[in-house]
């Protein structure tokens, strides 16, 4: 028999560091906790990455979520939140869960705050650009927080030779050129000057037929195949 210590396999590590952060979910957890209460080494792990983690996040300030972000996350999922019920815990279990929490929110902010992810909003406005034959068929969002307006393209592509062009019509203005859309592309992202965005609102998006490269004019020369209301979220 051996006197070599158990080494924990790496499931192990991972299931004890997602536990910490409060990453698994219900039925995971509760197995997971049923294992702690007899198993050591897997106690040990828990304790490891918890000292681990606070030794990553001591040093970050104390600082207040942007306010978009709550809003970012609901619009990311296709369901509403529903906060758990409070359960009465004693022990590692309940100690690992708080850990959990602040170090999520510490690794998160310090991610953030450190430019390794930028900041996450949620759009604005959404328009859906479509030719009445859905034959032509894109997808926008605005987020006003930073100028950019996204756009998908769904189906649809340009003639050969030819290439599409986006329009943003404000009312009565005359129309003014958003992109020429990349051959073979299926979405782009395009940062509005500040006097466009500051009319993107009550605009219209339009897509035109034009000579290869764009129009040559500034203005649509060609037929007009999709329009889209932007609308607000």
């Amino acid at each position: 028999m051996s006197d070599t210590p158990d080494i924990p396999d790496d499931d192990d590590r991972i299931l004890a560091a997602e536990y910490v952060l409060g990453l698994l979910s219900q039925p995971d957890r509760r197995a997971f906790e049923a294992r702690l209460d007899g198993d050591a080494g897997l106690r040990a792990l828990v304790a490891r990455w918890a000292e681990d983690f606070v030794a990553l996040v001591q040093d970050i300030p104390e600082a207040t979520p942007p306010g978009t972000l709550w809003r970012a996350i609901e619009a990311s999922i296709d369901s509403p939140v529903a906060r758990p019920a409070r359960r009465r815990r004693s022990g590692l279990g309940l100690l690992g869960y708080a850990l959990g929490g602040v170090l999520a929110a510490g690794l998160a902010w310090m991610v953030v705050t450190s430019g390794l992810l930028a900041p996450v909003t949620a759009p604005e406005y959404q328009a859906r650009i479509a030719a009445e034959d859905g034959a032509i068929v894109f997808q926008a969002a605005y987020d006003e927080d930073t100028g950019t307006l996204e756009l998908l393209r769904q189906s649809g592509a340009a003639a050969a030779g030819r290439s599409l062009e986006f329009w943003l019509i404000a009312g009565d203005e005359a129309p003014v050129s958003v992109i020429v859309w990349p051959t073979g592309a299926s979405q782009e992202v395009v940062t509005l000057p500040a006097d466009l965005a500051a009319r993107f609102p009550e605009a219209v998006l339009a897509i035109s037929d034009e000579p290869e490269g764009g129009s040559p004019t500034g203005q649509p020369t060609g037929d007009v195949l999709a329009v889209g209301d932007v609308q607000e979220i």
